[in-house]
């Protein structure tokens, strides 16, 4: 019976994930709904950050950071650092007490360890299932965001930026199979998103000293 109830909340608990997923792939492969969301954006982010069309990579980079930070605020508020970091200590705890049970071949130990397995993976696999929900409020941000940086630039007339190991490279052109400013968001939002995501641990983890001071 309760685990017939527990199957019941896990299901009721999994809908708004699958529904926000449906409605982030409907506006993905959506054009008209994609660049109704795109112009919306604009709106706003023109006027701020489209500098009249005269620094591409700074618009770019503005905006990029604008979502990232989104992003960072909505995993923050989503998910629980500090519980992640005990869930880590005790899974690294784990594995190295488990590889010295097996190298002493400690069966006794090996097997002990054996039965809490399936317990830290279980809560591991939670940890991984709280990641997952919130994918689909992420693609939401990012979908209009980067519509609108597309069309941005593709009413940009000087698109060409020089990097250290080429000349005139256009940030509309493909290398592989994304197209050039997407590639340079990349390498702009790499350490980017690491500060960010280092200052939000740091806040949740003051959070939690201030909590538990007394």
């Amino acid at each position: 019976m309760a685990q017939g109830s527990s199957g019941g909340k896990s299901s009721s608990s999994s809908l708004p994930f699958f529904v926000l997923l449906m409605v982030a792939m409907f506006v993905m492969f959506d054009q008209n709904l994609r660049s109704s969301l795109g112009n919306a954006v604009g709106t706003v982010f023109g006027p701020l950050f489209g500098f009249g069309h005269a620094f591409p990579v700074l618009t770019i980079f503005m905006v990029g950071s604008i979502a990232l930070f989104i992003s960072a605020a909505v995993r923050h508020v989503s998910m629980d650092w500090v519980e992640m970091a005990k869930n880590q200590q005790v899974m690294s705890k784990f594995q190295k007490e488990y590889r010295q049970a097996r190298l002493d071949n400690n069966t006794y130990k090996t097997k002990k360890l054996e039965k809490l397995q399936p317990k830290l993976m279980k809560k591991q696999g939670e940890v991984s299932s709280s990641q997952m929900k919130i994918m689909p409020v992420t693609l939401l941000i990012f979908i209009p965001i980067w519509t609108w940086l597309w069309e941005f630039l593709a009413g940009t007339t000087h698109y060409f930026i020089d990097v250290p190991w080429a000349m005139h490279v256009s940030l509309i052109d493909k290398t592989v199979i994304f197209p050039n400013w997407i590639l340079l968001y990349m390498l702009l939002s790499i350490p980017l998103t690491q500060i960010i995501q280092h200052a939000f641990k740091l806040i949740s983890w003051s959070e939690w000293r201030a909590k538990h001071a007394g």
